[in-house]
């Protein structure tokens, strides 16, 4: 049995990980003797990750579980579902019909305040990812866009999920718009507020957002992900298993695409893939198995209210709060994976 006397440092009770872990691996009796704690590297994430062993006896014998503790710290914006409940619903109500593997859920706190879940191992390492492998997340996608395609209405019972572009839009708009003027108050980050094309290219996509997410809401919806990128899937022998479900939506799926492809290129130098491949595979996979049809000219068109939304949505606000010499270090990425496209995009896009 676990020594009392040890301080325990763990968000869950210890009759939540036995009874998990007793469903998990199917044995009633089973015990735990002893925890341990693993070291873990992991990306850039929205919360507290730590790694666990867990020793256990039982009728089955003893044994040992590798779990991963999740603690979603994410400043969850007024009005909206908390990011750890989202994670929660999606495996515990989403996850039989999920075409795609996930890790096995093993306890969790209702509110999601922390999650315990099987450890998976990847193969490979983020930024190693091959242009294959990238092309094999695009079919992940496909295959969870087409098996939810349409079902905006049907998806809408799971009032956990994030609403982007029906309840939650103002919340997010709002957002966006406070911290424009928190840029402008506080001068702060100069390497924003001092540069008046910058400035422009943020106030445009809230005063206008109705323009950027006009296109956006005239798709069909689906269940996205919405942080879908190498950093969030474990690449295996047999496979991908998918996980950090803190963002997952009801929206368009093309917002996936857009994360994928800008977040690989913020996080990794030299990515191994060409963007327009990976597009044109998934428009390819969504008409084999939906049967939409975008011409060139309305897949660019999503792309690029696709990339201003999430900007919008994501980035605006983080950039008040980046601290400048980080923003310096990064300005020039900054300004390649984000500032001149979005720039680009609105001039392409939103009429003045």
């Amino acid at each position: 049995m676990i020594d009392q006397s040890v301080v325990w440092d763990w968000p869950f009770q210890m009759a939540d990980l036995a009874a998990g872990l007793r469903l998990s691996i199917g044995d009633r009796t089973l015990q735990v003797d002893a925890i341990e704690t693993i070291p873990i590297a992991h990306p850039p994430c929205m919360g507290r990750i730590r790694a666990l062993g867990v020793h256990y006896h039982g009728g089955g014998g003893s044994g040992l579980k590798r779990l991963v503790l999740k603690e979603p710290r994410a400043i969850t914006r007024t009005g909206l579902a908390g990011a750890g409940r989202r994670e929660v619903g999606v495996y515990r109500w989403l996850g039989t019909e999920l075409p795609l593997r996930t890790p096995e859920l093993v306890a969790a706190s209702p509110v999601g305040d922390w999650l315990l879940l099987e450890e998976v191992s990847s193969l490979s390492a983020p930024a190693d990812w091959t242009e294959g492998a990238y092309l094999g997340a695009v079919d992940l996608l496909v295959a969870l866009h087409s098996r939810f395609w349409g079902m905006g209405e049907d998806l809408g019972m799971f009032t956990w999920l994030s609403r982007p572009w029906d309840s939650d839009y103002e919340v997010h708009i709002s957002a966006a718009a406070n911290a424009i003027e928190r840029m402008v108050q506080d001068g702060e980050p100069a390497g924003i507020t001092t540069v008046p094309i910058r400035m422009k290219v943020l106030a445009a996509l809230t005063t206008q957002a109705d323009q950027v997410a006009a296109p956006l809401r005239a798709q069909p919806f689906t269940l996205i992900h919405g942080d879908f990128w190498p950093g969030n899937i474990a690449l295996q022998d047999d496979g991908y298993s998918v996980y950090d479900w803190q963002l997952a939506a009801i929206g368009p799926g093309i917002m996936d695409m857009v994360v994928l492809l800008k977040k690989s290129e913020w996080w990794f130098d030299n990515v191994p893939f060409d963007a327009n491949r990976l597009l044109a595979h998934y428009l390819d996979g969504m008409r084999a198995s939906t049967g939409v049809e975008w011409s060139q000219e309305s897949l660019e068109e999503l792309v690029d209210h696709a990339l201003m939304w999430h900007f919008m949505q994501e980035w605006v606000d983080l950039l008040a709060a980046s601290p400048e010499p980080l923003l310096r270090t990064r300005a020039t990425q900054l300004d390649e994976v984000w500032l001149n496209p979005i720039q680009q995009a609105i001039h392409r896009r939103l009429r003045r």
